[in-house]
């Protein structure tokens, strides 16, 4: 592999699952907590917040120690069944996250806020995180990089204002994703 290529996805993986094992500062290991994430979310308004913790999903069930069920592969016909399974299980997680443990997070970085907020914070963040994607092409020989920000403006205009910041997050996040 490229050296380059290799540092630029060991950067992105740092980026995005919060993992900071190199020194960074003081001389002493870096990386992000539950709790860091929580008040991080904390400190945004309640749609940002609910758009940061739906992205951060993967950090979290890595940091809480999320277990998948053991699953059967030892046939074709059983590695079918078990990937049903699986993509029946991510499936509901996503179209009902407002009901699962991103409701949960996003209680505990807005404890004030009423729950039906938070619900329809939690469906409108996934909703703009699924338009981002959907609206993103990879065009006719341009450069992808291009794209991106054209993908996130065109689901900004279906869905309630955001931070500019939460607009940049989500570009890196599109652009990460569909690399």
């Amino acid at each position: 592999m490229n050296p380059l290529a290799r540092a630029y996805d060991q950067a992105a993986m740092k980026f995005r699952t919060g993992i900071f094992s190199d020194t960074e500062v003081d001389g002493r290991p870096v990386s992000r907590t539950i709790d860091d994430l929580i008040a991080a979310a904390a400190t945004l308004p309640l749609r940002d917040a609910a758009y940061a913790i739906w992205r951060e999903k993967s950090t979290f069930e890595r940091l809480e120690g999320r277990v998948w069920p053991p699953r059967d592969f030892s046939t074709p016909e059983a590695s079918k069944r078990s990937m049903q399974q699986i993509n029946a299980a991510l499936k509901r997680e996503h179209d009902f996250a407002q009901d699962g443990p991103t409701f949960d997070r996003l209680k505990r970085a807005h404890p004030c806020a009423a729950d039906a907020e938070l619900k329809a914070a939690i469906v409108a963040a996934v909703k703009f995180d699924d338009d981002c994607f959907k609206y993103f092409s990879y065009g006719h020989g341009e450069n992808y990089l291009d794209n991106v920000p054209c993908a996130v403006a065109r689901a900004a205009q279906n869905h309630p204002p955001y931070l500019e910041t939460t607009y940049r997050d989500a570009e890196n996040w599109v652009a990460y994703n569909m690399k």
